[in-house]
């Protein structure tokens, strides 16, 4: 039978695995760095933002040549030498790849703590919190017509007399939603109607609760009301230097002493 003719889809989204090239180049990334740079941190970021994260990196890399890295721990922590101190590419590394474990990375750098601290604190940025972040305040609206603050407010800066709802007095700093929005408010959980053309809430409404993590929902409403919750910042969780070796920071937990897990690569 001959073969057919006709035109066939090819997926433009298909792309090769990186495979074990992408590792190798990974890991002399690692080492380069490690050999370039007297301060190795583990890091940790808050709301996360890949345009601050690319900020901060392209900021950070031509003011110092600080460089990041972030993804693939288990790589990371190989090119570091893995756990034991005969394989270990420089004295005390292996205790930073025993702390690469969850949502953590990896920062060298020719700056002290302090003047590394001082940088990141340039990059801290409020948005809008987005699923799954844990809620800083209650937001509770009253009943009535329904108001938004005209320009997004950081919540953390807004007076805490106007809680729960964080709504200003000022005339000029609040409007009233547009009516056609009411389904969509009604959809995302608030009990409302429309009455005269205003969108009027039937009963006092908790957008969020503090401490509690917000819903897919929630953390729409709060972009509807132009309430900032989440700060993206970069924390420290350990820091290493060839002189003195490692040692954790802010709290973080002890690995010294850990065994640290199986950093051999998947066949």
């Amino acid at each position: 039978m001959p073969k057919s003719r006709r035109n066939k889809v090819v997926a433009l989204t298909k792309t090769e695995k990186k495979g074990k090239d992408a590792k190798s180049i990974l890991f002399e990334k690692v080492r380069k760095a490690a050999d370039a740079n007297t301060h190795c941190y583990v890091i940790s970021v808050s709301n996360m933002r890949n345009s601050m994260l690319k900020a901060m990196r392209m900021g950070l890399k031509d003011a110092d040549g600080t460089t990041f890295f972030f993804g693939n721990n288990k790589v990371t922590a190989k090119a570091l030498g893995g756990p034991e101190r005969e394989h270990e590419y420089k004295d005390g590394l292996r205790f930073v790849g025993q702390a690469l474990k969850g949502d953590v990375g990896l920062c060298f750098s020719g700056m002290d703590v302090d003047q590394i601290r001082d940088s990141f604190s340039k990059y801290v940025v409020m948005d809008f919190a987005r699923n799954g972040v844990v809620a800083t305040h209650t937001v509770t609206l009253p009943a009535g017509p329904v108001m938004r603050r005209v320009e997004a407010a950081e919540i953390d800066t807004i007076d805490e007399s106007l809680a729960p709802s964080y709504l200003s007095e000022s005339k000029d700093e609040i409007m009233a939603f547009p009516n056609n929005m009411e389904t969509q408010l009604r959809g995302l959980g608030m009990p409302t109607l429309l009455k005269g053309g205003v969108i009027v809430l039937m009963r006092d409404f908790t957008i969020c609760t503090e401490g509690q993590q917000l819903t897919p929902a929630q953390a729409q409403l709060l972009k509807h009301f132009n309430l900032k919750m989440a700060k993206f910042n970069v924390r420290i969780i350990g820091h290493w230097t060839e002189a003195a070796g490692y040692e954790n920071v802010d709290g973080a937990m002890d690995g010294g002493d850990e065994k640290a897990e199986d950093m051999e690569d998947d066949e």
